[in-house]
Parts: structure tokens; C-alpha cells; sequence
């Protein structure tokens, strides 16, 4: 199963958030990937990023081509 996680928020907080929520799908063997609306805006963002990157997960990916792979997206604002 492949999740997109849609992060649309420009909330520094949030946008962590989301990608921390990112990597707690990837423990119920989930294949995630992350679609940005900018930049990572905190170091926990960063680092929540490059985890699920050394996992094999994609960060930053083209938001249309990931809804095409998807099985499922899961949308934060």
C-alpha cells in the first residue's frame, strides 16, 4: 500500500507534525510519500524528512504524479 501524505501547511509546527505522522504509517509497513507546499521549516521537519528518506520513502515528490501511485492521501493544512 502506498499513503501520500499531502503536506499543505505553511504552519512550522504543523508542517513537523505531518511528517512525523508520516513516518508512524511507514511502521504498519506502509510505502509513504511526501508532497511539500515549500520548504522544511523547522530542524524537526528536517530531520523527520531525512529519516523517512534513509527508510526508502520519497520527500518532496510532484504532488500530481504521486496521486496517480496512491492508494491512499492523508492531507494536512
Amino acid at each position: 500500500m502506498t499513503i501520500l501524505v499531502a503536506v499543505r501547511t505553511r504552519d512550522p509546527h504543523r508542517q513537523a507534525e505531518a511528517l512525523r505522522a508520516a513516518l508512524g504509517l511507514t511502521l504498519r509497513g506502509a510505502s509513504v510519500e511526501v508532497a511539500l507546499a515549500g520548504p522544511l521549516l523547522t530542524p524537526l521537519a528536517r530531520r523527520a524528512a531525512d529519516t523517512l528518506t534513509s527508510f526508502g520513502h520519497a520527500v518532496g515528490v510532484d504532488l500530481a504524479a504521486a496521486l496517480a501511485r496512491a492508494d491512499a492521501v492523508e492531507v494536512w493544512t
